[in-house]
């Protein structure tokens, strides 16, 4: 692969990669997001020139091709202690330069400006590098495990992204962004630092030690916790409100329902994670949003009476197939899969 032997610095000169800092494009985002999944050692690099060439881009004005021709010849006279040329044959005579020199001194110029730049961009990096994040993403089917470099441990199911800092600082809380849904497994610290996991919906869970799922898909946050205790800050409708959880409690949220907290079954809600799935009185509206959201299906319901109908059910093998499968077994219904579609009738 092209850029398999890179370094920060190459990344950072690579016309492909300074367009997609500059100007992404879903490709874009995509191929350097898979990039990243696929090489995991060099992530940091690439985090490290993104950071790079951010900075170095901001508040860059736009300037015509003349105006930048003007000023380079200004900055090339100016270089080699001469005035603009005159008319004057006196002038002429005495301004008699090589006509190699000017390239020359184009080249050292831009070769003390390159060497500006890239002294610039190192103490960049190292000024944002505690800035710096890295981001691992699932696609459909695909669960992912992470060790933290804190030691705490996660399950990232499907079609989830988590961003987490490229460097951990022992002083600081742990903060991490989820965006799908992840189990956590979180590592006390001696100094009681704060573990904190963070969803764009205004949902922040605050931990010292303990484990617990979150997931803010499909409109709904929700967190279920195993064991330890958190707190809870969500913001709902421009309102902010502390929760405390206890093992076995589960929050949920959204902005029809509100903030639900009830004592459940967690083995309900985390079977996920060892790719099992427990449907209790689940209704088939709901198997349709895992249908779609683990395993990237869109689910059509002929009659939309079925979407009211639940089911229960244990499935040692969370796939598809077999969600599908026992769907059709159990309910009774008729279920067409042709590519991505799934029709239930």
């Amino acid at each position: 692969m092209r850029y398999i032997n890179y370094k920060a610095a190459d990344f950072a000169a690579d016309e492909e990669f300074i367009r997609w800092v500059q100007q992404p494009t879903p490709e874009r985002k995509a191929f350097w997001q898979n990039f990243q999944l696929q090489n995991p050692d060099m992530q940091q690099a690439v985090q490290e020139a993104y950071v790079l060439v951010q900075h170095l881009s901001m508040d860059v004005d736009e300037v015509p091709d003349w105006e930048l021709e003007e000023m380079w010849l200004d900055l090339e006279q100016k270089q080699v202690g001469q005035t603009p040329f005159s008319d004057t044959a006196e002038d002429k005579e005495d301004n008699v330069i090589p006509i190699n020199s000017g390239r020359q001194m184009s080249w050292l110029v831009a070769a003390a400006v390159s060497a500006l730049l890239l002294v610039s961009g190192v103490l960049l990096v190292q000024q944002w590098q505690q800035q710096a994040t890295k981001v691992y993403m699932t696609q459909a089917k695909e669960r992912m495990f992470l060790l933290l470099p804190d030691s705490s441990s996660v399950i990232l199911n499907a079609n989830s992204t988590l961003t987490l800092p490229v460097n951990w600082s022992a002083d600081k809380d742990r903060v991490v962004q989820l965006e799908g849904q992840a189990y956590f497994s979180v590592t006390h610290k001696q100094n009681n630092q704060r573990f904190v996991v963070q969803t764009k919906d205004g949902l922040e869970v605050e931990v010292l030690g303990t484990e617990f799922s979150v997931s803010n898909k499909e409109n709904k946050k929700q967190v279920v916790l195993e064991a330890g205790k958190v707190q809870l800050n969500i913001t709902q409708n421009g309102q902010q409100q502390e929760l405390i959880m206890a093992p076995g409690d589960l929050v949920e949220a959204d902005q029809a329902a509100g903030i639900v907290q009830k004592q459940v079954n967690t083995a309900l809600y985390t079977a996920w994670k060892n790719e099992k799935l427990i449907l209790e009185d689940i209704s088939l509206a709901q198997v349709a949003q895992v249908l779609e959201h683990s395993y990237g299906y869109k689910v059509l319901f002929k009659n939309a009476a079925l979407k009211s109908e639940r089911i229960t059910a244990y499935l040692d093998k969370n796939s598809p197939e077999h969600i599908l499968s026992t769907l059709s077994e159990t309910l009774q219904v008729e279920i067409n899969k042709e590519d991505k579609l799934v029709t239930i009738n």
